[in-house]
């Protein structure tokens, strides 16, 4: 989940310590550092290129206007949305008839055969829905407890 500004510091999944940034360093200088493998029909070989694919998702605030992609992250990347789930204004604005929880196969990839089976999140002014990934139709909405580090998107 991003706030501005967007740089990798500022991108933190549920836990806000796991951000963007650490993730990084860490896979750069622990999990990529060069190793020496020993092999069977050529002695010891050392490995010190290695590819990694990362799978996630970036969600920014909802409702969020003039975001400009930040020049480490393809404008093509998919985006989607979250929200603290104690902004009831903000949380108001989304179509809660069309609210469902998403599976949790679902945070990796939409199945469209979940649908049917996922049934529609209750909601009321007095009980926000619970913290976690949801859809309403296509769109991909993350409610969230607040940070206690997060930045005040309005200020």
């Amino acid at each position: 989940m991003g706030s501005a500004p967007f740089e990798p510091v500022n991108w933190v999944g549920i836990n806000a310590n796991d951000n963007l940034q650490r993730k990084m360093t860490h896979m750069q200088t622990k999990q990529f550092r060069a190793v020496w493998v020993e092999t069977d029909n050529h002695g010891q070989v050392k490995i010190d290129k290695r590819y990694g694919i990362i799978k996630g998702r970036f969600f920014l605030p909802i409702n969020i206007n003039n975001f400009s992609y930040p020049a480490w992250l393809a404008p093509s990347f998919p985006m989607h949305e979250w929200c603290d789930k104690n902004d009831i204004p903000t949380l108001a604005t989304i179509d809660m008839t069309q609210l469902r929880a998403a599976h949790y196969i679902e945070w990796f990839t939409k199945r469209g055969f979940y649908d049917e089976r996922q049934t529609q999140t209750a909601w009321s002014d007095s009980e926000p829905p619970a913290t976690g990934l949801y859809f309403v139709g296509d769109r991909l909405i993350v409610i969230c407890p607040k940070q206690p580090n997060q930045i005040d998107e309005a200020s």
